[in-house]
């Protein structure tokens, strides 16, 4: 027998985290200490008393230990049960109901008729030095509560996999890699200290960690991976130290209590879908050295207010602001080149907004959705795109971008300029109740005209040849629309929720077959 397992080499613990409380009988120390000691090898947080029972004082120190215990260790024996001491903390124990883990390590112990009551109906664990003694030690490991054990596996400087219920976790500086998953779901976490050695944090390694408020991420981290700390929905504050690191997609989606972030001035670039969904993100300074704002890299901020692009900004990509529905200020600066598509989706509350010279590159439907928007205006040196009466348009006006929803006017001829009505042009447009298209529109783009409830007529002219998925689609009191033989491509729900609308067309038209099809009302002219 190994004789060093039958003493301990670790003092009780006496942090605040959840520990477990040890009862037992000082006769039985060889056993118990054996099983402590692979308590400790597991990384248990426990509190014994090494001190001999001397006298019959309950001492206050004892009952204050096992009150605040996350759960109570008692192994049975004969001098356990026939010890004061232990009948006292068994009894302190069932009166503050902790949850009661009984050992045997004496098949023979008789429990007193005092102690009955509380004991008898109690699941057991077998520790007696046998040669199955493994077996139900290792029952009992995985039965005891997994916010009293701190275990954090370490493997060439690779911290694998953390098994701690702990509040707070300081990472060892051992420590340079924190592995994928490691800490994923360790809800009780909500603190953690990253040492000084740190440098790279894998895909997922803290995601769904629910209450962790805030993430301080030194100087020496150098990589984030991607959804690194997603589902953190209880952070509340971010900073950010080095200038070079590397943020993957989605590390920080859905922490929906964060408030405060605060990042390195030569950041260059936020990754998709970064902050996606932190609902409650009021404002964030960019940083002045930034590049690139990613696909969704704040999509669904739905506190977002005001935002000014700092001047570096080249490109802000696919759906960047979409969602952010209290968004009242974007500030633009000269240097911006490309603008994603549907990049300011449903943001309802922006009025007004101004295209720089630099923008080269736009993507469709930039704001769909924008159903507060009053005027867009685009600076006159644009080569690319201009604005007519606050309405967007490319450079040589055939292709009609925006028409601002908010844009106070009834009656609107499309110029005859225009060749293509872009995807979402006229969104939302409920004061429109005239719209005169002319012969040199061939294309009608997707909800081009998508919940225009003003309208009641509309003719469509020979010109046209193709009409995009849902152009008209909640035009709700849209009463008669001509669609002429030229439209040969129509694209599903061209006239979802038009419950009013009969189509005037040819009989033997595309147009006709496809009312037929969708059982909408049509007549010929």
């Amino acid at each position: 027998m190994d004789m060093k397992k039958n003493r301990v080499s670790f003092s009780a613990y006496e942090g605040e985290d959840p520990y477990l409380f040890i009862s037992y009988s000082h006769a039985d120390k060889d056993i118990v200490y054996r099983i402590l000691n692979r308590l400790h090898e597991e990384k248990f947080r426990f509190w014994y008393d090494d001190t001999m029972e001397v006298g019959e004082d309950f001492r206050e120190e004892l009952r204050v230990k096992i009150q605040n215990c996350a759960g109570f260790v008692l192994f049975i024996s004969e001098a356990s049960m026939q010890s004061k001491y232990c009948g006292m903390e068994i009894i302190t124990a069932y009166k503050n109901n902790k949850k009661i883990y009984p050992v045997y390590v004496d098949e023979s112990a008789e429990i007193p008729a005092a102690l009955k009551l509380m004991l008898e109906n109690l699941q057991h664990v077998r520790g007696i030095a046998t040669e199955h003694e493994e077996k139900y030690v290792s029952k009992l490991i995985e039965g005891l509560p997994i916010e009293t054990m701190r275990s954090l596996i370490i493997e060439n400087g690779v911290l694998i996999k953390c098994k701690d219920g702990s509040k707070s976790i300081n990472i060892p500086d051992t420590v340079v890699t924190i592995e994928e998953g490691a800490f994923k779901e360790c809800e009780k976490l909500e603190e953690v200290n990253f040492g000084n050695s740190v440098k790279t944090i894998r895909e997922e390694a803290f995601r769904g960690c629910k209450s962790i408020k805030r993430i301080h991420l030194p100087k020496q981290v150098l990589q984030v991976g991607e959804s690194a700390f997603r589902d953190c929905t209880s952070m509340e504050e971010l900073t950010v130290a080095n200038g070079d690191i590397e943020i993957g997609e989605r590390a920080f989606e859905n922490c929906r209590n964060l408030k405060s972030i605060i990042l390195p001035e030569e950041l260059s670039e936020i990754y998709g879908s970064v902050f996606n969904s932190c609902k409650s993100l009021e404002s964030i300074k960019l940083p002045d050295g930034l590049m690139i704002i990613g696909e969704s890299a704040f999509s669904s901020c739905i506190q977002l207010q005001d935002m000014e692009v700092p001047e570096k900004v080249s490109k802000i990509d696919d759906t960047a602001f979409s969602g952010c529905i209290e968004l009242q200020t974007m500030i633009l600066h000269e240097g911006v080149g490309k603008i994603g598509k549907n990049v300011f989706k449903d943001c309802k509350n922006l009025k007004e907004i101004h295209i720089p010279k630099s923008v080269y590159s736009m993507g469709t439907s930039p704001f769909r959705g924008c159903e507060s928007l009053k005027a867009i205006s685009v600076e006159s040196k644009n080569r690319q795109f201009k604005s007519v009466e606050d309405i967007l348009f490319n450079k040589n006006k055939s292709i009609l971008i925006c028409y601002p929803a908010q844009k106070d006017k009834y009656e609107y001829e499309v110029p005859d300029s225009v060749t293509m009505i872009s995807d979402w042009a006229f969104c939302d447009c409920k004061m429109l109740n005239k719209i005169i298209i002319p012969d040199s529109v061939c294309e009608i783009g997707e909800g081009a005209f998508y919940k225009c409830t003003g309208l009641t007529h509309l003719d469509l002219p020979d010109s046209v040849e193709r009409i995009d998925d849902t152009a008209f689609r909640g035009c709700s009191n849209l009463e008669t629309i001509h669609i002429p033989s030229s439209v040969k491509d129509f694209g599903w729900g061209v006239l979802n929720g038009c419950e009013k609308v009969v189509v005037i067309c040819d009989d033997d038209s595309e147009a006709a077959r496809y009312c037929e099809k969708k059982k909408i009302a049509h007549r010929s002219m």
